[in-house]
Parts: C-alpha cells; structure tokens; sequence
C-alpha cells in the first residue's frame, strides 16, 4: 500500500472518530440537560399547615423540611406553618430544602389598668407592659388636664390589639368646657354645692339671710341667673338661706 493511500485512509478514519466523539458529546450534554431539567420540581403551598402534613407535601415533590423558628403572629393559628422560603410555586431541585416558620399564635398581654393615671404614667405603665399605645382621644372634661378617663381593651389578658395599639380618651381639663346655668333658686344648698363641685364650677362666694317663710339650707339667690354661660374659670355667688334669730 502506498504511503499516499495509508494518509487518505488515516485522515478518513480520524474524520470519522471525530465525528464520532463530537456525535457523543452532544449526546451526553442533551442527556444532562435532560436529567437536570427532571430534578427540578415545584415548591408546594406550606402556609398555614402543619409540620406533618407539610412533611408529606414536600416528600410528594422530592422536597426535604425544615423548622428555622417560631414566632408570634396575630393571623396564623399556633403550630401552623407562617412563612416559608422558597415560596410557593418557586422551582427548586429534588433533595433541596424548604424552610418554613411556625406560628405560636398571637401574643397574649396583660394590660394594666390606667384609667385616672395621668397620660406620661399610663403610657409608661403600658409601654413596661409591652402594649403599644395607639389611639389618645381628648376631650373637655371635669377631670384634671392629662386625666385617663376610660382605656381600651380593658385591663387583663388579651390575645392582640386591634388597629395599632390601646386606645386612650383623655381629658383636656374643664377649662375648654362652658355650661348652662341652671336654675338653683328654691333648690338645697348641699346639694346644689355638691353638684357645681362634681362639674368642676367655682363657688365663689356664698351668703347666708333669712326670708321669711323658707327654711334654712335653700338657695335664695345666684349670680349667673339661669341659663346664662358659665365656664369652670367663672365665679358663681349664691345666697343661702338661714335660720331666723
């Protein structure tokens, strides 16, 4: 055989291995592909189940499970899954890991009582209590400025706040507040005093005569007149009746 022959032959048989070889390659990266692409599957819906039932979700789909925490959540019932990562409907590769958060339910908290505490001290009594103060609501009131007059919730236990936080009505003092005067004139002075002290009205003055055929202890006279205005900053004057010497 010539050596011009055994070159043709050489260079058609190496054409050929490498044909061959370029032929096997691709098939091996079609078949990785392929292989890779099967590993793949899609991350179930977790939320707001429990870890058993979640654990056979995630098997179904080649998929392990594991607890990162538990924490508070005012939605999410306790020992039910509230957050997961990937999330769902994420593609992940078979014997990857989801890991998922369990819910201990909402947190429980004690409010304190502060109704009559001044509004620093309640705030501090709650913020010590852990419970945010949300809503303050003023309004003109007998009771002295800065007053809690009513809270919400209510003292004691209680699963979560509604909104951002406890609500508070407290007063602005009496100062912004106008009354009508009443017509006291034939009234008992004691209970007309003590009525005027509970609205938080000044008596300034008081004078005691006699008046023929009225007993002692009854309002003769009264500065304002009724029905006229009278603001906790006014002075109210009164005569009173007394007994006859």
């Amino acid at each position: 055989m010539s050596v011009k022959r055994v070159a043709v032959l050489l260079m058609k048989y190496g054409l050929l291995a490498l044909g061959l070889a370029a032929t096997a390659g691709i098939s091996a990266l079609t078949t990785m592909r392929v292989v890779l692409t099967s590993q793949e599957v899609t991350v179930p819906t977790l939320l707001e189940k429990r870890i058993p039932e979640a654990g056979v979700l995630a098997a179904r789909q080649g998929l392990l499970l594991r607890v990162e925490g538990r924490r508070n959540d005012p939605r999410i019932p306790a020992d039910r899954i509230m957050s997961q990562e990937p999330g769902p409907g994420s593609t992940l590769k078979t014997q990857r890991t989801i890991r998922v958060w369990v819910s201990l339910g909402p947190r429980r908290l004690t409010v304190p009582p502060v109704e009559g505490e001044s509004l620093r001290s309640g705030r501090l009594s709650l913020e010590q209590a852990q419970v945010p103060v949300g809503r303050v609501v003023e309004v003109s009131d007998g009771a002295a400025e800065g007053t809690i007059l009513q809270q919400h919730p209510v003292p004691g236990e209680t699963d979560s706040l509604a909104g951002d936080g406890a609500s508070l009505l407290v007063s602005l003092g009496p100062r912004n507040r106008d009354y009508v005067m009443p017509d006291l004139i034939g009234k008992k002075a004691g209970e007309v005093l003590d009525a005027l002290r509970l609205a938080g009205l000044k008596v300034a003055e008081v004078r005691y005569r006699t008046y023929s055929g009225v007993g002692p202890g009854v309002v003769l006279r009264q500065v304002p007149p009724a029905g006229h205005k009278v603001s906790p900053q006014g002075q109210i004057s009164l005569e009173i009746s007394k007994v006859e010497p």
